[in-house]
């Protein structure tokens, strides 16, 4: 059954993942078809369903990588890579095309033309080189991000927080400054009808550029340290779409950051948290 199940999806997989979608092929469960029923529909479905069954095992095994998803997707006779990928893409959970990064808030100004708006520099952990050359030194380079806090934020009170940063979101430009990124916030209506608004909040001895997961401690800590590929070298976010299905996923409860049901953490267990609201919309 393995060979079939290699010959379908059309490469070489683990023999682990291999042995468990063939037991997932066996099941007659609602919603799973087992290998005969995928052979006697050899066209689209069939194909399509075992990809969602190997995609189902690989996520578990390999906490959602997107690059190995979009690698695994069989080709279709007449189908380009844009197309497969594009498949791939709208088969993952939204939080897998996301790259969350701890981002240490060094720098805020008054946006010159929006009275509501700061301009951030924020320290990711990346680097550029100061000069021409394989050997040229390299110095922190720092994003531009421009957010709406200034009704919730005095400058002072943002310098030196290890805010929680959409670090691939597609940059635009917000009223002449382009914005390279988004700090997630939490926001709740009060009693009096304001509305109250504290960002994300990583733990003090989180490092700019830390990987953030949505998981539970014990996984956060397995992962820590593991060989998982660095967050920003995922792709772009370029579809409001997909950006709104990953906002809907988020929530705050007890001070405590979560996605669809799994708590926000850094990839060293530190708990994603805001310092005084208890619930709210995180966006």
């Amino acid at each position: 059954m393995q060979r079939s199940i290699r010959c379908l999806l059309g490469r070489q997989f683990p023999s682990h993942v291999l042995r468990n979608v063939s037991l997932f092929t066996q099941q007659t469960a609602a919603g799973h078809w087992s290998l005969r029923d995928m052979r006697a529909n050899s066209g689209m479905a069939g194909v399509c369903q075992i990809r969602y069954l190997y995609q189902t095992i690989w996520h578990r095994e390999a906490s959602g990588s997107l690059r190995a998803t979009a690698e695994c997707a069989p080709t279709l006779p007449g189908q380009s890579a844009i197309q497969k990928n594009k498949v791939a893409r709208e088969d993952v959970d939204p939080i897998d095309l996301v790259s969350l990064q701890v981002g240490r808030i060094d720098g805020v100004a008054r946006h010159p033309e929006a009275d509501v708006l700061y301009v951030l520099s924020v320290d990711l952990g990346e680097s550029s080189s100061t000069g021409a050359g394989d050997e040229s030194p390299e110095t922190s380079h720092r994003r531009t991000i421009v957010s709406g806090l200034v009704p919730y934020y005095s400058p002072e009170q943002l310098l030196g927080r290890h805010a929680v940063v959409f670090a691939n979101l597609k940059p635009r430009k917000l009223r002449g400054i382009v914005s390279y990124g988004m700090l997630l916030a939490a926001s709740s209506s009060e009693h009096d009808g304001s509305l109250a608004v504290e960002i994300l909040e990583a733990p003090a001895a989180s490092r700019p550029g830390d990987r953030i997961i949505a998981s539970s401690p014990v996984e956060a800590n397995a992962s820590s340290g593991s060989s998982l590929a660095r967050p920003f070298e995922k792709p772009l976010v370029k579809k409001q779409k997909q950006v709104d299905l990953f906002l809907k996923g988020l929530s705050l409860n007890a001070r405590l950051a979560s996605y669809s049901g799994h708590r926000l953490m850094t990839d060293s267990g530190g708990e994603i948290s805001t310092r005084t609201l208890l619930t709210g919309v995180i966006g």
